[in-house]
């Protein structure tokens, strides 16, 4: 009993001592931590911005500073299926691929793209919806007959207003690909008719 109490007495003096080192230790190690490679990490102090870190290992003041949001700068795709109506009231489906990523890895660029939504799921809402309405507007004023030989010029017009779009979120549009154009099961057979009949 008399040899635990000896050796717990100078680990308890020393804690008693040197009890700001532990606290200051704790401190400098609460206030670092790592960016991953492909990522950019954008810092909050009180809720406002205070600068990005870049990949590797950082520090923020305990306390006071945040990791807001880490932000990827590594490519992105998504798939889009949507539907539109032809100038003769034709249903015509799309199957599409978007392929796009941050513009650039300066600091207003991440800026724009920490702030500019809540959350990706509201980027990539705002996304789906605004190409929708580019391929729906083209669309419209086309005829059913045209539609499937434009594939090429719906793609350019849609890649314009995208692009633009994009840039003022922060992003750059790398690739938009339209993999599919199907239109109602009746007309699918009529012109499956017209072709065997043709032959």
């Amino acid at each position: 009993m008399f040899f635990l109490q000896s050796d717990a007495s100078p680990i308890a003096h020393f804690i008693g001592s040197y009890w700001w080192i532990i606290v200051l230790l704790f401190i400098v190690f609460s206030g670092m931590f790592t960016i991953n490679q492909g990522y950019i990490g954008v810092i909050t102090m009180f809720g406002r911005y205070q600068r990005v870190v870049r990949p590797g290992l950082n520090f923020k003041i305990p306390i006071l500073e945040q990791l807001y949001k880490t932000i990827s700068i590594q490519n992105r795709s998504v798939e889009l299926e949507f539907q539109a109506v032809t100038q003769d009231q034709a249903n015509v489906y799309f199957k599409s691929m978007l392929l796009y990523a941050v513009q650039n890895a300066d600091e207003e660029t991440i800026k724009r793209v920490a702030f500019k939504f809540i959350a990706d799921r509201d980027l990539m809402q705002a996304l789906i919806r605004t190409i929708e309405g580019n391929i729906r507007s083209f669309v419209a004023t086309k005829k059913q007959a045209e539609v499937l030989g434009l594939r090429k010029e719906i793609i350019e017009y849609v890649k314009v207003e995208i692009d633009y779009t994009l840039e003022q979120w922060g992003y750059h549009l790398m690739d938009l690909q339209i993999n599919d154009i199907t239109f109602d099961k009746a007309i699918m057979d009529s012109m499956i008719k017209d072709v065997a009949s043709n032959n």
